[in-house]
Order: structure tokens, then C-alpha cells, then sequence
């Protein structure tokens, strides 16, 4: 009975444990002053069937979370058209998603 015990505790145990997440933080700064970030700018992680795109908040900050391991491509651009100027700003780079883990990740735009 008491290895019968123990196997059933073991079982609702691991059972009860929660997935872990696997989050991507991208943070956008400017390549001229690497300390500014860059509110409000667009975000995109792609590669093959993965294409998640969405806008930074106030502190140039995008997070989102994946449900499996990837190498993504990172893009970061500042929709300058609603200000009446015409400077494209933009920046890339990978990021590699660990299960489990949050990574973080910095996108230099010129």
C-alpha cells in the first residue's frame, strides 16, 4: 500500500504542474543613442509558419509568448507616415526561443 501511495502522490503531482512558457521580450532602441528606446514601434517574428506582428508600448517594449522552441527573424520599424516625415527607420535581428525560458532580445533601428 505504501508504494501504491506513493505512485498515485507521484502521478497528481507531475500532473498538476504547469507548462512552462516560452516568452519573447524585444525591446527597440535607436542605433544612434543606444539608451532611447523607441515607444510605439511595429514589431514582427516570422520564419516559415510563424508570423506574429504587434506595436511596443511606451517603453519600446514587445512581448509575446510561443508554445514551441523556434529561431525567428525580428524586425522593428517605426511608422514615421502619420508625423509628415519621410525617414524610413528600421532594424532586424534573430532571436532564439528556449523551452521554458523568457528571452530577451534588443532591436537597433537607424
Amino acid at each position: 500500500t505504501l508504494i501504491l501511495g506513493l505512485f498515485f502522490s507521484g502521478l497528481f503531482l507531475t500532473s498538476c504542474n504547469k507548462e512552462e512558457e516560452t516568452k519573447a521580450i524585444i525591446t527597440v532602441k535607436y542605433t544612434a543613442d543606444t539608451t532611447q528606446v523607441v515607444p510605439y514601434a511595429h514589431v514582427r517574428l516570422e520564419k516559415y509558419d510563424v508570423n506574429v506582428e504587434g506595436q511596443c508600448d511606451e517603453d519600446g517594449v514587445f512581448e509575446h509568448i510561443f508554445k514551441l522552441e523556434a529561431i525567428l527573424d525580428v524586425s522593428a520599424w517605426l511608422d514615421t507616415s502619420q508625423t509628415g516625415t519621410t525617414t524610413e527607420k528600421y532594424g532586424e535581428t534573430t532571436i532564439r526561443l528556449v523551452p521554458g525560458k523568457t528571452v530577451n532580445k534588443t532591436v537597433f533601428i537607424n
